[in-house]
């Protein structure tokens, strides 16, 4: 990677010390309590009896929604308190640079253990590859969308809180219970994101996205070639359902389903668009000027990945704050894990609010949801430049959100049939 011009990782950790505030910030406080439980069996499918509560997912797990909370059925035990595995590999599932090398190296060594990360380019494939069965991870990266799915199907095993105390000291208290996972049972937050778009501001001339909005790409044609959507189906597909108003972005309407897989088919044919998740990179090297990514996206650019000579506010970056998305992610421990206490311990070691610093500003650009980290600092210093402090996702912003949550078994096959008739067409 390329350091940028007047901008250094090894500057922004120096800056650090003053991105740890204290713990007592306001906001949104969690006040939710569960009104949903996927508990019990009936046989009516291996989580319970679909027909107590409203939707439910394949595995008869009920929807989790923002009014809805709901509790993941209990598959297995959690693994009880004890000494750390040591020595061999601790096997980690998760985007590519999605994790900062020298803080997976720091993990490494101080828990005598080699780190290794096998990477996946979408939640999709990572989640048909580990229902093959061959795939054993100790921990594995995924979406609040996906993690119904991979309970239902065995996948990922209870947590063991004992073993992740940073959780309810260190991060955001409407996330330490949260609705998809009321406990929480299975998962802990990593980062938190908004979808928008990214462009350089250099390549587009007077053409504005921050006016035309999802719109940007269908008028793109001009950019044929340099132009990128997620490789993501709900996130594909979401952005050309808000195109046209919709906003909910879990509807199950077949109709509303299909016109998005044709607008996104219409989309190629003006700009011959690509699908990657690889903005991050893609856009500060000027190979990409318009694309759909997360707004992590934009900060990685500017910490990592500017080549030299170029500074930050050639990108800029637009997102829907009116039912847009606004989300995280979280980990969780694979079902066959062989090291599943110190995945706990690596779980705990990111949630540390000098290791979550370190990860976020010294390479991966995503903000953790850690309540002594002031991500708005980093502006104010001028560590990053002004242009895209929308990047930062607030408590409020986050509280107000929309989200992509778990479907029926219906409405997940529409929505993957809607998304592999654009890819295939």
């Amino acid at each position: 990677m390329n350091e940028p011009s007047g901008l250094s990782r090894r500057r922004l950790l120096a800056g650090a010390g003053a991105l740890l505030a204290g713990a007592g910030l306001t906001g949104c406080e969690n006040t939710t309590t569960p009104v949903a439980t996927a508990e019990g069996s009936s046989g009516k499918g291996i989580m319970g009896d679909p027909t107590a509560g409203g939707p439910v997912d394949a595995a008869g797990i009920p929807l989790s929604r923002h009014d809805y909370p709901v509790t993941l059925p209990k598959v297995g035990d959690a693994v009880k308190a004890g000494k750390p595995e040591s020595g061999g590999e601790l096997q980690i599932y998760n985007y590519a640079d999605y994790l900062n090398p020298e803080v997976i190296k720091a993990f490494g060594k101080q828990e005598n253990v080699s780190v290794r990360v096998t990477t996946f380019n979408s939640l999709d494939e990572a989640f048909t590859k580990l229902s093959t069965g061959r795939l054993k991870f100790d921990v594995i990266f995924t979406a609040p969308d996906h993690l119904s799915r991979l309970v239902g199907s065995k996948l990922v095993q209870p947590l063991n809180l004992e073993l992740v105390p940073n959780l309810h000291s260190e991060v955001w208290p409407e996330l330490q219970n949260p609705f998809y996972d009321v406990g929480p049972r299975y998962s802990v937050p990593y980062t938190l994101y908004t979808t928008g778009i990214g462009w350089r501001n250099d390549k587009l001339g007077d053409f504005d996205p921050e006016q035309l909005g999802w719109e940007s790409f269908w008028k793109s044609e001009a950019f044929r070639g340099r132009v990128g959507i997620l490789d993501d189906s709900r996130e594909a597909l979401g952005m050309a359902l808000m195109r046209r108003g919709v906003t909910d972005l879990n509807t199950e309407d077949p109709a509303q389903l299909k016109r998005a897989s044709d607008d996104l088919k219409e989309l190629n044919q003006i700009a011959r668009v690509k699908v990657t998740i690889t903005g991050y990179e893609t856009l500060p090297a000027g190979r990409m000027w318009l694309n759909q990514v997360w707004s992590g996206d934009m900060l990685n650019a500017v910490i990592s990945y500017l080549p030299s000579g170029t500074t930050g506010d050639v990108l800029s970056y637009w997102y829907q704050k009116a039912g847009g998305p606004v989300f995280n992610d979280c980990m969780c421990i694979g079902a066959e894990a062989e090291k599943p206490v110190l995945a706990h311990r690596f779980m705990n070691y990111l949630l540390d609010p000098k290791n979550a610093l370190e990860n976020f500003v010294g390479y991966v650009g995503y903000q953790p949801p850690i309540t002594k980290i002031d991500a708005d600092a980093l502006f104010a210093q001028e560590l990053l430049p002004e242009n895209l402090r929308n990047c930062v996702v607030t408590r409020e912003d986050y509280a107000n959100g929309n989200a992509y949550l778990a479907l029926t078994a219906n409405g997940r096959r529409a929505w993957d049939q809607n998304w592999d008739a654009f890819r295939n067409g």
